[in-house]
Formats: structure tokens, C-alpha cells, sequence
């Protein structure tokens, strides 16, 4: 999901117009670029997932979705942490303890998925064997991320830079790549060689279980801990709804193959509108209070970013048509989705400006809970419209 900075300030139309084009829109194209790594390994496997396990797909945008709010909530904490001094090289105690609270506090979720799931499909083989499967990606993808996070935040800290400038984004962008490849990989992994997947499974477990005894957990590490597992668990709870649903559909997905390659890439592009509008309420709301709404600038930042709307509804379609031809599969550019893309980007920017307006009315900093949220509601209104593409695609 892509962080963005948010300047309140009295410039006019042409510099907040300007700043969007930029600014925003290169960083929103870098993120559809590598939506679509994780998108083709999607769309060339679909069926495969449906057919073998399907269990898969009710956890897939759950789990897509808590790798980039579980580690950019780290890098949040790791900058801070440099600051008070607390983290000086990669090897600190307080870097290792980052690190497991970020794989445990993501595991519940998980798991709630994964329940979740198995109450839908029932219990199966092929279920246990999905459980391994996302323990071993949660683990894989933790350390790697967990580590990134700390170097891409120490390294530039060392050289005089601001880490908050570069951290978020960068390992967010990574997460996107790394997590649906990931998941493949270890499916297919298992299928060629059970023996060695269980033994490679058993090995990530007991890396973990060291990394949590080397920790060094305070009451602080404790408090945090619990915050971040909770709204991920509730987070966690609504994805069931996106999974469940992309579940159901696979069939008809499956069909209209492009969906499936553009289906990361919607659902991450909804949700940057999303939290840049949460974003920019969130930040005038705690420099200003409500009156900073009434504010044109603020109105001004909106009209901007809403002109980007059809220009990367379009850019998505045409992208996935050659994705799709890359892998294999002949498509083309569905005009219900380029015309309906704008509407979806409208209605959940209005969400996330709602949202962080509710929060700082009842007290609740709004930066630590609108996008997180604003990102998961994003995730089950993209599902719904990649669900009523394909019906409308196949004719059903």
C-alpha cells in the first residue's frame, strides 16, 4: 500500500495539480508495476488454487493486505526507536524484538483466516496442508521483510537521511511483490517434495521460536504487541468477506481469466486512493481540527487526485491485457471496468475521509486506525466489483 506525504499548506489548483502528477502519480505507477509481479503468478495458477486449494483464495486478501500494515507499522516503530537511541546496528536486541513482534502479531489473524475457512470448505488434508503453507509464507516473508525493514531504516538513519521518507514505501512495495509468489512457490514446493517442505516448515518454526527467546520484550514491547494484534484480528475478521467471496466466484473468475491478473493490482490501487484521501483528512484534522475540512485546499487535494482515477483504471486494463498474453491467455480491455474503476476510487476515497473524520470525532487518532481500515473495506469493495465484472463477463 503506498504512504504518501500530505503537505497542508495555502498553495493554489496548479501546485496542488502539479505535486499530484509528480509526485503521486509515479509513485501510483510504480505500485501498479509491481502489483502485476504477484498478479501474473495469480492469473497463470488461478485455477490451480481453485481446484487443489481453494482455501487459499478465502485467505489471500487478508493476507496481501496485513504485510504491508504489519511492517510499516515496524518501520514506524524502528524510526522512532533511532531517534531515542534505542537501535544503533541490525544485530541490537531491540531490532530482534521488532522483528518476532511483527511475525507473532500476524499469525492470529492468520490463523482466524484459516478457521474461517475451514468452517466454509470443511476440514481436509488439502486444509492441513494450507495451514503449513501460510505458517511457512508468514514465517519466509516475516524474516525477510523483518530484516529489510530493519536495514532500509538503520542504513539511511546512519547517513544523515530521514528513514520515515523511504522505509514505508520501499518495503511495502517489496511485500506486494514478495507475498503471492511466495505462496505458489511453497505450493508448489510441497507437491514436489512433501518431505523436505515439512522439514523446511519445522525449520522456519524453531528459527522463530529463537528469535522470540533472544527477544527482549518490555511492557511497552507488550502493550504495543497487543494494540497491533487486535486491529489486525478485527482487520483480519472482515477479510474473511473478501476471501469467502473470491472463493465462491472462482469458478466464474477463473473464466475471465484477466480478472484474476488485475485482481491484486484493483485492490491496491483502490486502496492507495483510499488511504492518500484518509491521509490527507487525518493530517489537516490534527494540525487544524474539523475546520481545516472546510478548507479549499483540502478540496483541492481531492479534485487532484481524482483526476488520476481513469488514468490508472485505464493503464490497469491495458497492462493486465499483456500480462494475460504473457502467460498465455488472449484478453482485452473491459470497458464496464475502465468506466466503473473511477466510481470505486470515488466511493472508498469518501469512505476514507469519513473514517478519519469519525475517529478524530470520538477521539481516536485517526493515523493509526484509517488506513489500516480504509485498506481492508478497499479490499471488499474491489472483490465485489471483480465479482460483478466476471459475472458480467461470462454472462452468468
Amino acid at each position: 500500500m503506498l504512504p504518501v506525504e500530505v503537505t497542508v499548506g495555502t498553495s493554489g489548483w496548479r501546485e496542488r495539480l502539479k505535486q499530484t502528477f509528480l509526485v503521486t502519480f509515479p509513485a501510483l505507477l510504480l505500485c501498479l508495476a509491481l502489483d502485476f509481479v504477484g498478479g501474473g503468478v495469480l492469473g497463470k495458477n488461478f485455477e490451480m488454487i481453485a481446484s487443489s486449494y481453494p482455501l487459499l483464495l478465502v485467505i489471500l486478501p487478508g493476507l496481501s493486505d496485513l504485510r504491508g500494515n504489519v511492517f510499516g507499522a515496524m518501520a514506524s516503530r524502528m524510526t522512532t526507536a533511532l531517534h531515542l537511541g534505542k537501535v544503533r546496528r541490525i544485530l541490537d536486541k531491540e531490532v530482534t524484538t521488532n522483528i518476532s513482534m511483527a511475525i507473532g502479531s500476524s499469525k492470529i489473524p492468520l490463523i482466524v483466516l484459516w478457521i474461517a475457512g475451514t468452517m466454509k470448505l470443511g476440514f481436509s488434508h488439502s486444509a492441513f496442508i494450507v495451514l503449513l503453507i501460510v505458517i511457512a509464507s508468514a514465517l519466509v516473508i516475516g524474516f525477510l521483510l523483518g530484516y529489510s525493514t530493519a536495514f532500509i531504516t538503520i542504513f539511511p538513519y546512519q547517513w544523515g537521511a530521514d528513514p520515515d521518507m523511504i522505509a514505508a514505501p520501499l518495503i511495502t512495495s517489496v511485500a506486494d511483490v514478495v507475498t503471492i509468489p511466495t505462496l505458489v512457490y511453497l505450493v508448489f514446493f510441497y507437491e514436489d517434495h512433501p518431505g523436505m517442505f515439512y522439514t523446511f516448515t519445522v525449520i522456519m518454526l524453531a528459527l522463530f521460536i529463537l528469535m522470540v527467546i533472544l527477544s527482549r520484550y518490555t511492557k511497552e514491547h507488550v502493550k504495543a504487541f497487543k494494540e497491533v494484534a487486535t486491529v489486525l484480528t478485527i482487520l483480519g475478521i472482515i477479510e474473511i468477506f473478501s476471501g469467502s467471496t473470491l472463493e465462491s466466484y472462482s469458478s466464474i473468475i477463473s473464466k475471465a481469466i484477466i480478472l484474476s491478473v488485475m485482481y491484486p493490482s484493483i485492490l491496491d490501487s483502490v486502496g492507495n486512493f483510499a488511504s492518500i484521501a484518509a491521509a490527507t483528512t487525518s493530517t489537516r484534522l490534527n494540525l487544524s481540527g474539523k475546520s481545516a475540512l472546510k478548507n479549499r485546499e483540502f478540496y483541492f487535494d481531492v479534485s487532484a487526485l481524482l483526476l488520476l482515477a481513469p488514468i490508472i483504471g485505464f493503464l490497469t486494463n491495458y497492462i493486465a491485457v499483456h500480462v494475460t498474453a504473457l502467460i498465455g491467455y488472449k484478453a482485452e480491455l473491459i470497458w464496464p471496468f475502465i468506466l466503473g474503476y473511477p466510481l470505486l476510487v470515488v466511493l472508498n476515497m469518501a469512505i476514507g475521509v469519513l473514517i478519519a473524520y469519525l475517529s478524530h470525532r470520538f477521539n481516536i487518532d485517526p493515523d493509526n486506525v484509517a488506513i489500516p481500515t480504509v485498506t481492508t473495506i478497499s479490499d471488499v469493495m474491489g472483490t465485489l466489483f471483480v465479482v460483478l465484472l466476471a459475472k458480467m463477463m461470462v454472462g452468468v
